[in-house]
């Protein structure tokens, strides 16, 4: 999609072009593995001319972990299991699991909201899902999480079918679902993280 001309900036809205690679970074999924992340620059003719490092769809920014790891933690927590559970059924560090559980409660609400745009750009003025509240900000937040991936499937139909759930959350956030602040979420949604 880069090389094609296909993504754009996430600050203008001017077509992004290909500009080297990212420092290599360490990603955990069955073994800790060394990646390469492509770099990209927006290079319209009224570009902000910003890079950016694009981010595969089963990363997060700013995380080791992979998405379906980080994802199945945050269903458990839903789901009202506790963190010692959810550590064990990760199987990383205590630390670890605790980090992602309190950065996405204490954003919970802005994640909920952002989704519920998403959700809504995405149906375009058709049915959206109604959702009862679960009695807690994370499962309130998961479940509209849950609502905007159902309507990106039903949208895209066939296209998405080989994507995981963890991974459209990774897409759909733009990999900041765990950003160190909320205010990421906001704005517009691009498979890149901005490098600052």
């Amino acid at each position: 999609m880069l090389v094609a001309g296909e993504l754009c900036c996430p600050d203008c809205g001017q077509r992004l072009t290909p500009w080297g690679y990212a420092a290599p970074r360490f990603v955990r999924a069955d073994r800790v593995q060394r990646i390469r992340l492509r770099r990209a620059i927006c290079s319209g003719p009224v570009g902000c001319g910003r890079s950016h490092v694009l981010l595969p769809r089963f990363c997060l920014g700013r995380r080791v972990d992979v998405v379906g790891v980080i994802w199945a933690a945050l269903l458990a927590r839903a789901a009202g299991r506790g963190w010692r559970t959810i550590t064990a059924a990760a199987g990383r560090p205590a630390s670890t699991v605790r980090g992602w559980l309190s950065r996405f409660a204490v954003h919970a609400e802005a994640i909920r909201v952002a989704f519920a745009w998403v959700e809504r750009r995405v149906a375009g003025g058709g049915d959206l899902d109604r959702l009862a509240p679960t009695g807690g900000v994370v499962g309130d937040a998961v479940a509209q999480i849950g609502a905007a991936l159902a309507a990106v499937r039903r949208r895209s139909g066939g296209a998405v079918l080989a994507v995981s759930a963890a991974q459209m959350v990774a897409a759909c956030s733009g990999g900041r679902l765990l950003a160190p602040r909320a205010e990421r979420l906001a704005g517009l949604w691009i498979n890149t993280s901005p490098h600052l």
